[in-house]
Parts: structure tokens; sequence; C-alpha cells
């Protein structure tokens, strides 16, 4: 069994975040193509929905398989942002998402005077749980949404403007996602925090 490199997970990294072709800017590649590779996760299978990718360097004799790092963290758990300000892909644990709500499922807000929000992630949810979202938003010139799938990919939507609202969301067993992005021109600041009851 072959295992990844630290050179092939922060590639992987910039590969989800950014597209093959800024990943390899700096290097000379042979080859790029998609992958068959399956993933498993404790023995059971992981579906992706961007494959994996076979990259062939120039100079090196073995292909090095790179994987969508933002999904793959993702379905493990991890909120991944963009902060397009400080060109930074920051991860969150979503285990201790916050000092301030230790809690929650997910905590996020835009950066300070950062006039746009970009972030994904996956919590477990069980049969009969709540999740309690609590937005607060004073955004001016646009909206954020917030996009929630469940665990068989049916899309619930939450347009975010500059109101503050809770919301009760019933949830079913599985892993749940969400995705929440917007741009607000003329400033302010949203922050989303989702607990699971």
């Amino acid at each position: 069994m072959k295992l990844f490199d630290l050179k092939s997970v922060a590639a992987g990294i910039i590969i989800g975040t950014f597209g093959v072709t800024t990943a390899f800017a700096a290097a000379a590649i042979q080859s790029a193509v998609p992958s068959g590779a399956k993933v498993t996760l404790d023995g059971s299978p992981l579906t992706l929905e961007k494959p994996l990718i076979s990259v062939s360097m120039e100079g090196e004799q073995d292909t090095s398989l790179y994987a969508p790092a933002d999904e793959l963290l993702t379905k493990l758990g991890y909120s991944v942002q963009y902060d397009s300000e400080s060109d930074t892909v920051k991860l969150l644990s979503n285990n201790g998402a916050s000092q301030e709500h230790p809690d929650s499922t997910m905590d996020f807000a835009n950066n300070a005077g950062q006039r746009n929000i970009a972030t994904s992630g996956a919590f477990l949810a069980e049969d009969n749980q709540t999740l309690v979202l609590t937005i607060t938003s004073d955004i001016q010139g646009g909206t954020v949404d917030l996009f929630l799938l469940d665990p068989d990919g049916n899309e619930q939507r939450i347009s975010i403007g500059s109101e503050n609202m809770t919301k009760e969301i019933p949830l079913k067993k599985g892993t749940w996602q969400y995705n929440c992005s917007g741009l607000f021109k003329d400033g302010g600041n949203v922050r989303v925090v989702g607990t699971v009851r």
C-alpha cells in the first residue's frame, strides 16, 4: 500500500481549492489524468464527487495520486474556508469549533472588514435531532446563502440578509453538509452558529 507524503497532501489541498493548473504552475507535468482509485474510511467506501488525480512529473518514476482535499476534509467533519484577502485556506475542526460555543456543530463568520464569506463543512446527526441555527447579520449591499444538504442530497436554502434570525431544522441520521457563500459590497458582518440538540 502506497502512503501519501506531505507534498501530496499539500498539493491536494491546493488542487481542491484552486484547481489543477494553479497547483503545478512551477513544476513540469508530464500528465494529469482522473484516476479510478477508490477511497475508503475505516474500511467503508467514501464516495467523492470529484475524482482523484494521477499526476506524472518530469524526472520522477512514480506517479502521485492527489485527492480533492476540500471535499475530503469536509466529509471528515472539517470546515474549509478560503480567505481571499490573505490568500489562505483555513481548516476548522468541528470537534472544537469554537471556544465561545464549544458545543456547536458549525460556527463561522466573515473576517473583520471582509465583504464576502465562503465556507463549507459537514456534521453527523441522528434521527429526531434538531439543528438550531443562530444567525447574526448586519450585512449591507448583498445577501449570503446557506445551503444544507441532508444525507439523501436534498437541499435546503436559507437566505441571510441584514437581520438576525433563529431557525430550527429537523434532522435525520447521517452526514449533513453545508455550504455558505455570499458578497455584501457595502460591508457588515455575518455569523452563523449551529448546534445539534
